[in-house]
């Protein structure tokens, strides 16, 4: 069992939050800094059969007993930093669904220095784990890639059905806008999905190999009267002899699936049908890595280095 403080109470920090509970984990601290709920109890916000009080910051929280500290809050790491730090130098294991985390060398490598220095120092562990960056295309296509000998290329495509995910996700793919909105938003940062990069840089770690040659981007896809519909990107580079292409599709029109094919000795193809639903997949992640981080070696880690056992 593992002793927790939960960071982010959305969508996905409250369904984490009932997994643990149900894996019977215990959560000494909720933190959020939506000043709707702080204040207020866990269980008046949500139904959940916890009578503890949110907290606005994590330095408002009492550490000592705790074992681990999730982050469900922030894409970037420059806005989780601070907060990671302040977490394992308290002694604490962090597990972070930032995007950015998955892969931390790409975004912000003096910062992972720092991180790792710290994390190291206390014996502890930091690892970003998710489904996109974290498992459908990164994990899985890296395993996918070690049963094959000398492989050519690693293609992953993975397509979303919008339609059927939270409005959150609709805003980050611009769904409504004019062109000439979402162009503006992604000058700004705001539109896009975080993360295909750190998965092509989390296969080419896996192949022994750095990435070179990244090209990457992002496009809207329009419906009638030039209004968005949601967006493609992808990302690709070269790691040795192997291609690694990875095509994201984001819509209200798509069809939910995903697909890892790699060319090799053996060719190896794997589909998953209906894709991997992101919410419940995340969620699952997460708590399974609480339970096998404390297996890990101390320091900044990636999900590849993330023990698949917790005992």
């Amino acid at each position: 069992m593992a002793r927790v403080v939960l960071c982010g109470m959305g969508a996905i920090g409250t369904e984490i939050m009932d997994y643990l509970l149900k894996r019977s984990h215990e959560v000494l601290a909720v933190v959020d800094s939506d000043p709707e709920k702080v204040g207020r109890s866990v269980a008046e916000l949500t139904g959940l059969p916890l009578g503890i009080r949110v907290a606005g910051s994590i330095r408002a929280v009492q550490l000592d007993g705790a074992d681990v500290a999730i982050f469900s809050t922030k894409s970037r790491i420059h806005d989780l930093v601070d907060d990671i730090s302040f977490a394992t130098s308290s002694g604490l294991d962090v597990v972070t669904t930032s995007e950015e985390m998955a892969y931390p060398a790409y975004s912000g490598a003096g910062t992972a220095l720092e991180l790792d220095k710290i994390a190291t120092g206390k014996g502890v562990t930091i690892v970003g784990v998710g489904v996109n960056p974290g498992f459908v295309m990164d994990l899985v296509p890296a395993i996918l890639a070690s049963a094959t000998k000398s492989p050519s290329s690693i293609h992953v495509v993975r397509s979303v059905d919008v339609s059927r995910r939270r409005r959150q996700l609709q805003a980050k793919t611009g769904v409504g806008h004019t062109r000439v909105k979402f162009e503006k938003e992604m000058k700004e940062g705001v539109l896009g999905h975080v993360g295909l990069v750190e998965s092509a840089h989390l296969i080419a770690l896996s192949l022994g190999k750095p990435l070179e040659g990244l090209k990457h981007g992002v496009f809207p896809v329009l419906g009638s009267e030039d209004y968005v519909m949601g967006v493609r990107q992808f990302a690709e580079g070269t790691a040795g002899g192997c291609l690694i292409r990875l095509d994201l599709e984001m819509t209200m029109t798509s069809a939910d699936f995903d697909v890892v094919e790699v060319k090799g000795d053996p060719d190896l193809k794997i589909r998953f049908e209906r894709g991997v639903f992101g919410d419940s997949a995340t969620v699952a992640l997460v708590v399974h890595a609480v339970e096998r981080i404390g297996r890990a070696r101390p320091g900044l880690i990636t999900i590849l280095d993330l023990p698949l056992s917790g005992v």
